[in-house]
C-alpha cells in the first residue's frame, strides 16, 4: 500500500503550520512550500482541500496566508488524509470477488487504518519530534 504524495504533502504542510502556530502569523503557501520542499502550485490545491475540510483557514490581505483551523491536538492524521484523499480504502477492494472472505479482510484493514490514523494527532507528532530532538548528558 502506498501513501499518495498529495497525502504526504498535506500532512507535512499541517505539521509546518502547527509548528508556526505559536507565532500567530499566517504562513504563505510559498513559505510552507520552501520549508517543506513541496511544489508550491501543488501545495495551493492541497491547502484549498484542507480549508474546505476545516483543517486550515485562510487569512486574506497583505499579511495573509494559512493557519490551522483548530488546535493541533484537535486535528488527527485521519482528518488530513480524508480531506485530500477521501475515505480510507473506499470503495473496498474485492467487491468483485465471489468470496466474502476477501471483502472482510479489506474491511478489517480499513477499520484498523481509520482507527490508527484517528488516534494520531498533529500535536502528538510535534511532541514525539520534540522528544527525539532532546539529548541527555
Amino acid at each position: 500500500m502506498n501513501i499518495s504524495s498529495r497525502c504526504d504533502y498535506a500532512v507535512r504542510a499541517v505539521i509546518d503550520l502547527a509548528r508556526h502556530a505559536p507565532m500567530g502569523t499566517p504562513q504563505t503557501a510559498t513559505e510552507i512550500a520552501e520549508r517543506q520542499g513541496i511544489p508550491e502550485k501543488y501545495l495551493v490545491h492541497i491547502l484549498l482541500q484542507l480549508k474546505r475540510a476545516g483543517v486550515v483557514q485562510s487569512v486574506r490581505g497583505a499579511q495573509g496566508g494559512y493557519m490551522l483551523g483548530r488546535g493541533p491536538g484537535a486535528i488527527s492524521v485521519l482528518d488530513v488524509v480524508t480531506a485530500v484523499d477521501g475515505p480510507i480504502l473506499e470503495p473496498i477492494p474485492g467487491l468483485d470477488s465471489p468470496t466474502e472472505e476477501v471483502r472482510l479482510v479489506w474491511r478489517k484493514v480499513a477499520r484498523r487504518l481509520t482507527e490508527t490514523l484517528g488516534e494520531i494527532t498533529i500535536q502528538s507528532i510535534l511532541d514525539e519530534a520534540a522528544k527525539a530532538d532532546m539529548y541527555f548528558i
